[in-house]
């Protein structure tokens, strides 16, 4: 997991959490697993961008 702050945000991006847009300018979060089975490489290529609050309420 990784923070990223409204400086850092220069793409848009969808949150998988609540389906909307992530704007540039727009502090978010980015996760990726670290055990998928296939290598870090596979792991990072499927990290995803969450909303704050979408990734605070994920069930």
């Amino acid at each position: 997991m990784q923070p990223i702050s409204p400086t850092g945000a220069v793409k848009v991006y969808l949150c998988p959490g609540c389906g909307l847009e992530i704007a540039p300018g727009v502090a978010h979060t980015v996760t990726w697993r670290a055990d998928g089975i296939l290598g870090e490489a596979d792991d990072l290529a499927a990290r995803r961008h969450w909303h704050l609050h979408c990734w605070k309420i994920r069930p």
